[in-house]
């Protein structure tokens, strides 16, 4: 055996014995893996282990964990990674790096040189971002191959704006967008092309909170373009409750014929009149006679011609030239007149069963606004507060129950805003700082803010969409001087400088949106209650001066009776609406004077002049008295109902169909309410407030009645 033999033979027992010397000195000893000897070995190794259970990697884990236990986890979440991974995406697009996709738009359009502008991005980022671009590039269509996107057909006239396009394809990136009044119906449109559900929502909710009299119309038919159902449902309501405003926008002009046609068929669109309507389709149609004269036939048949009077009918509606020369409109018109000569003929002969036939085919709709003499408050007989408000419906010549106030109101104030009704202040100490209003869109009561100081008898006016609150009685004060203003907006009270004097039993009247006149007493003689005298003074809302004049402005019937009565504890014991002139200061100012005439008392009975604490309100011309209560030593027969009417056209009083329930001290106003409020018979539930405070005077009612009748039981037994 040669030398080079024995040492081969010395190697190959070598690797033979080598493995069991390194597990007896457990040497962590490995050899290179990339030799084929060591890979075999490692294989054999593997095997042996999946044998013996897998003893090994126990071995192995056991090792890691130093303690025998089993392995421990933890799962690593970095959000701020995603957020700043979106945002060096977004700067790599700014930067061009790594754009593999373009999108091409126009701008500009009519109002100046159209251009064609370009915006780079990354097809990955559309695609993962929008289905749109992962159908438009990852499919078979020609974008996918070219790179190139062309935005077209959008319905903005002057094409898109390329910082509402960079805004948009920002959001794909970041998430993030910031939305404006101006741009809020491009970014809509682009968020309803790219199919980003989230960002057309959002779009949709920021419409909702913007809604407002002036953009209602665009809203809805964007509502209705992008199938916002939501904000075309709140769009909607907008719309039917100020149909009556709406008709006077310039926007209104603009509704394609089967918008308006659709609104003109709704029967709870808030109208003043029908004649104010058929103005409204002249209107429209003369907008573009040549395309919108087709459609006048279909719109007139719309009307409810039943609710313009005959001469309206007669010497307006049939001369207008679309009617004239239109035979199916002439004849509806005539037939409209015969209705109404027939109804006439029926009240004639007091036929009721043809009258009431009449009124159920020719009802109004159910938002027409009518004529309502509403009734707030008040105490009835035996000392019992009123909650329900009742309204005298001037149309139909009845009275219609109205929701419950909240409060015990008593010697309260009234004031009318474009909206709603105020009411405050009262003799009840509890709910003497308590204000609501009512609106009559809504046919509901709410609380707002309270009145600074408890008190009643106090002037209450608007001017300027702002309430003012002047002076007043408190029942442990003689009297007031504060002024406080209250913001319908902001739901807040503040104070300004004091009145130079005390003034209780306030009654108002206000000119030019600015000039207030103030009729009230204020004590001379504080020892004694009588000792009070009237002034007639007027306030400007901007320099807050104060000058003593002569009279109310005695500028129309309204004015004149409260002058006619200003002596009389009639009129110092009376609630008496406030009532805004539009006539100049000066105008105003010609119209006072000592000299009033008593001519507006001539038909008046003489009994009424001697009640107390009556309601007064007005109707353009007309006045109106209402419930009271006359000095008597029988409780029972005090507390009146009657309500009379001054007509203006008739020049006397008119007694109408008394109040539902007695009461005095209420106040009243004018206000106009849809007809669907009061039609029919409606019934209101008492507030809770005031149905367990009730419950609880009857518990102690009874509890003082048995209470007397065991006293006179015990007192029977004594004496026999």
């Amino acid at each position: 055996m040669s030398v080079f033999d024995c040492l081969f033979t010395c190697v190959l027992y070598a690797y033979e014995f080598f493995p069991q010397i390194t597990q007896s000195f457990r040497l962590p000893l490995r050899p290179a893996s990339n030799s084929p000897c060591v890979m075999a070995a490692a294989a054999e190794e593997t095997e042996e282990c999946g044998r013996r259970g897998g003893g090994g990697a126990a071995a192995a884990a056991q090792a890691v964990t130093g303690d025998g236990d089993s392995e421990e986890a933890e799962e690593f979440t970095c959000s701020a990674y995603c957020s700043e991974l979106s945002r060096r995406q977004n700067e790599q697009r700014k930067a061009g790096l790594f754009c593999d996709v373009t999108l091409a738009f126009c701008s500009g359009g009519a109002s100046s040189a159209e251009r064609v502008q370009t915006l780079s991005a990354h097809r990955t980022v559309l695609s993962a971002a929008s289905h749109y671009f992962t159908l438009l590039l990852g499919g078979h269509f020609s974008e996918s191959q070219s790179a190139r996107v062309e935005l077209k057909a959008w319905t903005c006239e002057d094409g898109l704006d390329p910082e509402t396009v960079r805004s948009v394809v920002q959001f794909m990136y970041t998430g993030e967008i910031t939305v404006t009044t101006a741009n809020v119906h491009q970014v809509l449109e682009l968020a309803d092309r790219f199919l980003l559900v989230q960002l057309k929502t959002f779009c949709g909710d920021f419409l909702m909170k913007k809604l407002s009299l002036s953009n209602c119309v665009a809203v809805h038919s964007l509502a209705h373009m992008y199938t916002l159902d939501q904000l075309a449902l709140g769009a909607a309501k907008t719309i039917r409750m100020n149909f009556h405003k709406v008709i006077h926008n310039d926007e209104f002009y603009t509704l394609p014929f089967h918008l308006l046609r659709d609104w003109l068929s709704d029967s709870e669109i808030t109208v003043d009149s029908e004649q104010e309507l058929f103005e409204a389709i002249v209107g429209w149609v003369r907008q573009n006679t040549e395309e919108r004269e087709k459609h006048f036939e279909e719109l007139f048949r719309l009307l409810r011609l039943s609710q313009i009077a005959p001469t309206v009918l007669t010497w307006v509606v049939r001369k207008e030239p679309l009617v004239e020369n239109n035979a199916s409109c002439q004849k509806l018109v005539s037939d409209t007149l015969e209705a109404h000569a027939l109804h006439l003929e029926g009240l004639k002969s007091a036929d009721l069963e043809l009258c009431a036939s009449y009124m159920a085919e020719n009802q109004p709709r159910f938002g027409q606004i009518m004529d309502v003499i509403m009734v707030v408050g008040g105490v009835s007989e035996g000392g019992e507060y009123v909650s329900e408000c009742v309204g005298y419906f001037v149309a139909e010549d009845r009275w219609v129950n109205l929701p419950h106030i909240h409060n015990h109101l008593d010697g309260h104030a009234i004031a009318i805003t474009d909206n709603h009704v105020y009411v405050a202040g009262s003799m009840e100490p509890g709910f003497a700082k308590i204000m609501e209003r009512y609106n009559p869109n809504l046919n509901s009561w709410e609380q707002v803010c309270s009145l600074s100081s408890r008190k009643h008898s106090f002037g209450f006016t608007c001017v300027k969409d702002l309430l003012y609150s002047i002076g007043g009685h408190g029942n442990f004060s003689p009297g007031f001087r504060d002024i406080t203003v209250y913001e319908p907006e902001l739901d807040k009270w503040h104070s300004l400088e004091p009145a130079p004097k005390i003034l209780r039993d306030v009654k108002t009247v206000s000119v030019e949106d600015r000039y207030v006149y103030v009729m009230a007493r204020t004590p001379v003689d504080m020892d004694h209650e009588d000792g009070l005298s009237t002034v007639t003074t007027c306030y400007d809302t901007e320099s807050l001066k104060w000058q003593e004049v002569d009279s109310l402005p005695l500028i129309d019937n309204y004015c004149i009776f409260q002058m006619a009565v200003a002596s009389t504890n009639f009129y110092h014991t009376a609630s008496c609406c406030p009532k805004n002139y539009k006539v100049t200061e000066k105008a105003a100012q010609q119209k006072t004077s000592r000299n009033i005439s008593d001519d507006i008392l001539d038909s008046l009975p003489p009994e009424v002049l001697s009640m107390e604490g009556a309601a007064i309100c007005y109707l353009d011309e007309d006045v109106f008295i209402i419930g009271g209560w006359r000095n008597s030593n029988n409780m029972d027969k005090q507390y009146r109902k009657e309500v009379y009417r001054y007509c203006a056209k008739k020049k006397r009083w008119m007694l109408l169909p008394p109040l539902p329930q007695p009461r005095c001290r209420a106040a009243a106003c004018h206000i106009r309410i849809p007809y669907q409020y009061l039609r029919g018979c409606q019934h209101y539930p008492m507030p809770l407030n005031l149905a367990r405070q009730r419950d609880r005077m009857q518990q102690m009612q009874q509890l003082h009645r048995r209470t007397l009748t065991l006293r006179r039981q015990l007192q029977s037994q004594i004496e026999c």
